[in-house]
């Protein structure tokens, strides 16, 4: 479904490896250490979606797409780019509306918005959660360019028990995760923020 600091800094950031909340401290604490490793790979993976401009007034990247028409599980894709922002849509065979929203200059961000018909305001917040690790471990599934899509679920499954809804989490130095919901009588949306804030290495 992300940098400030030169060129965002892509051996650092963003892969984290499989590990579940119920393992002890001391094998968790193994695991991070080992998933910091993996980071450049899984931020190339993702490709330039993030890369951060070398000046805010004069951006030279522009956001690349995560998904395209075609693979897996889209049944209508869509596409478009406007300078540093771009809003790319899919709508995929689980009746989800997927839309991401990047912004790679004035502040290094990623927005997923999973949209469904319904209302699911009595659900309680580890089930938003719950549902974001989910659908990203969904999305990874598409093809091996979305594979790294996996980490991300990985570093929310291991934050899970410390994030709140609406919160940014700070999973690495000047890389933050946020976990929201908006929900409606007609329309509910999973919202996931993936963002390298000022100060980020």
């Amino acid at each position: 479904m992300s940098g400030r600091s030169g060129s965002f800094r892509a051996a650092k950031l963003f892969t984290f490896a499989g590990v579940f909340a119920q393992l002890s401290f001391s094998i968790l604490k193994i695991k991070i250490i080992a998933m910091n490793k993996d980071l450049s790979a899984c931020f190339l993976v993702i490709g330039t979606l993030l890369i951060s401009c070398q000046s805010q007034k004069n951006c030279k990247y522009k956001p690349a797409p995560v998904f395209e028409a075609g693979l897996p599980h889209i049944v209508q894709y869509n596409f478009e780019v406007q300078g540093q922002q771009s809003l790319e849509s899919l709508l995929l065979d689980t009746n989800v509306l997927l839309e991401i929203s990047q912004d790679v200059c004035t502040e290094t961000r990623q927005e997923y918005r999973f949209k469904v018909q319904g209302d699911y305001s009595r659900y309680p917040d580890s089930l938003w959660l719950k549902e974001a690790t989910r659908q990203l471990v969904f999305l990874s599934s598409f093809s091996p360019k979305q594979a790294p899509l996996k980490a991300w679920a990985d570093v929310i499954e291991i934050r899970r028990g410390e994030m709140k809804l609406g919160e940014d989490r700070e999973v690495e130095q000047g890389v933050f995760v946020r976990v929201d919901r908006v929900v409606s009588p007609d329309q509910s949306t999973l919202m996931l923020v993936f963002s390298q804030k000022d100060g980020g290495r």
